[in-house]
């Protein structure tokens, strides 16, 4: 067996590996950190672990049977999904959850308070009194409740708001006061003072938020996305901003990336923008590892591999 890491931390999971699976011969793992190419050790390995790996390589992977993905989202790989037929996917699902409920909370907590404006005036040296309406009673909507927005859904109840949930099946969720069905958005986005996005970028979530839903928002809402950019419509959105469709946003994600410096999002003073940040642990390689170990044992002992990903879905 031969286990390939491609990563730009590829020697610290390979440190991370040899630890935890020390009866894994270390002939069987090789570790390339970009941008050296992953060719040809792509095209004698049976497992790899990767952010991203170019796809005209990843289609030529004859061997491949298991790719380990280090992120959640595997919209990256949906172009190859046909030559990954007969590769089983995995993700890193959950590891992300605790920390982007941290940030979800923390701007909207931000947005609230107004906090951009709060410290705007504090580098102009003005004491300005303001009153602001707590977060208990407020509504919180979650779009796309799985482990991270169950786990947004949890804080949330904990300050005493009321969470309304939207997936593509919608089951009853726990702390969820009402789910909604992906036809239903229009339906839950009047009811509430804040809307967080964390759905997958898939074909169907492609757009999802464009100025139909925006303009269905409340005036007084924010909008917080750690999803993709790719489901918002950004142009739409701008404009929303601008002309007070809704009351502000906290954006970690965007259309493109790096936001290019002439967006205008950068220089709105209701919008709070993060670098893509909301997801990255500081021990991000140690909770991978956790779960590459583990499905690494399954592997070898020809079980069933945890967060398997289904590519015709994107998630």
């Amino acid at each position: 067996m031969s286990i390939l890491l491609y990563h730009p931390r590829a020697e610290a999971y390979r440190a991370l590996l040899t630890a935890e699976c020390p009866d894994v011969p270390a002939d069987e793992i090789v570790a390339v950190t970009p941008p050296a190419t992953p060719e040809p050790h792509l095209d004698t390995a049976e497992v790899l672990l990767t952010f991203q790996v170019p796809l005209e390589a990843l289609r030529r992977a004859a061997r491949l049977r298991w790719l380990q993905l280090t992120s959640a989202g595997a919209d990256h790989l949906l172009p190859a999904r046909e030559a990954l037929r007969s590769v089983i996917v995995t993700n890193s699902r959950g590891i992300h959850a605790d920390l982007m409920a941290d940030y979800v909370l923390g701007v909207v907590l931000m947005l609230r308070w107004d906090f951009p404006r709060l410290l705007r005036q504090q580098q102009g040296r003005q004491w300005r009194h303001q009153y602001t309406a707590p977060l208990a009673g407020q509504t919180l909507g979650v779009v796309g409740v799985g482990a991270v927005g169950r786990e947004i859904a949890r804080r949330a109840v904990a300050a005493r708001m009321t969470v309304l949930g939207m997936r593509r099946r919608p089951e009853p969720v726990e702390g969820v006061s009402r789910m909604f069905g992906p036809d239903q958005l229009s339906e839950m986005l009047p009811a509430c003072d804040v809307v967080v996005l964390v759905v997958p970028a898939t074909d169907a979530t492609r757009g999802l938020v464009g100025a139909r839903e925006l303009r269905a928002m409340r005036p007084t809402a924010h909008l917080v996305n750690v999803a993709r950019g790719s489901v918002v419509d950004e142009r739409a959105l701008t404009q929303a901003l601008r002309e007070g469709w809704i009351a502000g946003a906290a954006l970690d994600v965007f259309a493109r990336e790096p936001l290019p410096p002439e967006s205008p999002l950068w220089g709105m003073e209701n919008v709070i923008v993060t670098p893509h940040i909301a997801g990255e642990p500081a021990d991000y390689p140690r909770r991978v590892m956790t779960i590459f170990a583990e499905n690494l044992r399954r592997w070898r002992a020809g079980r069933p591999l945890l967060n398997v990903v289904d590519l015709d879905r994107g998630y």
